[in-house]
């Protein structure tokens, strides 16, 4: 009997004096870092996939927009991952940041582009390792459309190779009532270096978004709306691309722009966990 006691103080010590104990299932939260370059290759075998199988990648490029920090792309989906790694129970992998650049703005200071064919390949062979290190279920988090195509046809190779899950999020496409909620504009899509995207940028770090330049040039010289589909310019005659006319001026409120992002990030999550919630339910019967 008095054992048992004993037994039974020790395991009341655990739970409340050690930090993280649990009798569940350890957590990405339990953990001591959450960014998967912070281990060592034998810690990280531990983790993966035992604590998780699953890792937030964000991707992005460098390029011109507007008023906005050209690495815009980069800083989004690097956000966004950041706010939403608990919820998934997910690492952050290191970004990548270099990608395809759109040509009609590639020629403006800071612009660095990957040819597609060779950002696809690097892509694939990110995933590829990430899936044999023991990721299943991987979201990548994109930041820059020029991406999108490439990293759809590396996502598919390798799925079917390999049988892993991915979800690739363009930010920019999803949830357009969010605008609408937070700003009481239309819901459509955002555009380019416009107030949903300099929102974004906003809300990590408001000196990114250059009030003195943007209002120094005027919002109508720093952006216009985009040219109807037969129309192509080298390069563009604006490095922001207003939605609509008269719509997507950058608006400087990072109250706001803090809970636009936190709309964003909130609904990354939940759609990816509803997706690893049914790719597990599909594959049940292998076990």
């Amino acid at each position: 009997m008095n054992r048992l006691k004993g037994v039974l103080v020790f395991l009341l010590i655990l739970i409340f004096l050690v930090p993280g104990f649990s009798f569940g299932q350890a957590k990405v939260k339990d953990l001591k870092f959450h960014h998967m370059q912070n281990y060592c290759w034998m810690k990280l075998a531990k983790i993966v996939p035992e604590v998780t199988d699953r890792i937030i990648l964000p991707i992005g490029t460098v390029e011109a927009h507007g008023a906005v920090a050209i690495g815009a792309d980069n800083i989004i989906p690097a956000n966004l991952a950041e706010m939403i790694w608990d919820q998934c129970n997910a690492l952050i992998a290191p970004s990548i940041n270099h990608g395809f650049t759109g040509r009609s703005i590639s020629r403006f200071p800071g612009a660095i582009t990957v040819r597609e064919n060779i950002f696809e390949e690097y892509v694939y062979d990110v995933l590829k390792d990430l899936v044999r290190t023991g990721f299943k279920n991987i979201l990548i988090i994109n930041g820059h459309g020029g991406n999108t195509n490439a990293t759809k046809r590396a996502m598919e190779r390798l799925h079917l190779e390999t049988g892993a899950h991915f979800m690739i999020v363009d930010w920019w496409k999803i949830a357009f009532k969010f605008a609408t909620e937070v700003y009481g504009r239309k819901a459509t899509q955002s555009g380019h270096g416009d107030m949903e995207e300099a929102a974004l940028v906003m809300s990590y770090d408001p000196e990114l978004v250059d009030k003195e330049m943007y209002e120094k040039l005027g919002k109508d010289n720093v952006g216009k709306e985009g040219v109807d589909e037969g129309v192509y310019l080298l390069p563009a005659w604006a490095t922001t691309r207003y939605p609509d006319k008269g719509e997507g001026y950058l608006v400087f409120d990072v109250k706001k722009a803090k809970a636009y992002t936190k709309k964003k990030a909130d609904y990354i999550a939940e759609i990816f966990l509803e997706a690893v919630k049914r790719w597990e339910m599909m594959e049940a019967w292998k076990k």
